[in-house]
């Protein structure tokens, strides 16, 4: 699944969900508009996906029921159109078209573990193995889009990338790492090693605090008052951006937010 957004609009749709079957790689392009929330997104999956899927389950054979749940409820199994009888189909054709889509299914397998292969590779090759203990430190690298509110930065490859160091106080599992994060800091503390690289004392940190990041995905803030304007450039186009406070957090924790955007988040 993923999301196609910033649209032109058509019919007040401005996104696209799109869901990929990872066996025959098939398509789906469902229209959205914002603001839409996981919830949304959870009905209109299963208005348009699952229940795609309805028809295979029921007419599947249960072990526990000795039939299928059709079966079961009516007393005989669905005429799907492609599959032969239980009992085996009197016509030669129809047994050798259900032979050659499972040859196909089976080929189609071989060709995805083959890509899925090929692509590990590249993938380890980029890889370190990295293990870190209890009282370690470290810098912790933050995603652009982790550390904004609302609106994302003007210039994000200029954003700070790495955050610390901080202290490991926990291993879970052997991929992840929870940290000791500065109080008041609103991220979660868990992060995959990859997010992680060892601390040296020479080196200087280019941000060490995180503690004004704000989930909007929360109840916790909201807007509370416009502390100053501006306009900036982006592409083309000159941007109206305010620079908010917060409600729950201090001043020093204030950002600045596109305007519209703010205005859809909180209308």
């Amino acid at each position: 699944m993923d999301f196609i957004e910033g649209l032109p609009k058509s019919d007040s749709y401005d996104s696209i969900l799109v869901v990929v079957d990872r066996l025959t790689k098939i398509a789906h392009f469902l229209p959205l508009k914002h603001p839409f929330t996981a919830q949304g997104i959870a009905q209109i999956f299963l208005d348009h996906i699952v229940k795609l899927h309805e028809l295979w389950y029921n007419s599947s054979h249960h072990s526990s029921l000795g039939c299928s749940p059709f079966k079961a409820l009516y007393g005989y199994d669905p005429n799907v159109g492609v599959l032969p009888d239980s009992y085996g189909s009197a016509s030669n054709s129809v047994d050798q078209m259900v032979k050659d889509r499972k040859a196909h299914i089976d080929s189609l397998k071989a060709h995805l573990a083959a890509a899925q292969n090929k692509m590990k590779i590249y993938a380890d090759r980029a890889r370190t193995q990295r293990e870190f203990q209890v009282n370690d430190r470290v810098l912790l690298k933050l995603q652009p889009y982790v550390q904004t509110s609302v609106a994302s930065h003007p210039y994000p490859k200029l954003a700070f990338k790495y955050f610390g160091p901080y202290t490991v106080v926990e291993r879970l599992g052997g991929a992840a790492y929870r940290l000791q994060l500065p109080p008041g800091s609103l991220i979660h503390p868990v992060f995959h090693v990859s997010q992680l690289k060892p601390f040296t004392p020479d080196y200087s940190p280019v941000f060490s605090d995180v503690s004004t990041f704000v989930p909007l995905d929360t109840a916790y803030v909201s807007p509370e008052v416009i502390l100053d304007r501006r306009l900036v450039k982006k592409g083309n186009q000159a941007i109206t951006q305010v620079l908010i406070k917060w409600s729950n957090l201090p001043a020093s924790s204030a950002t600045w937010e596109d305007y519209d955007v703010l205005k859809t988040r909180f209308p």
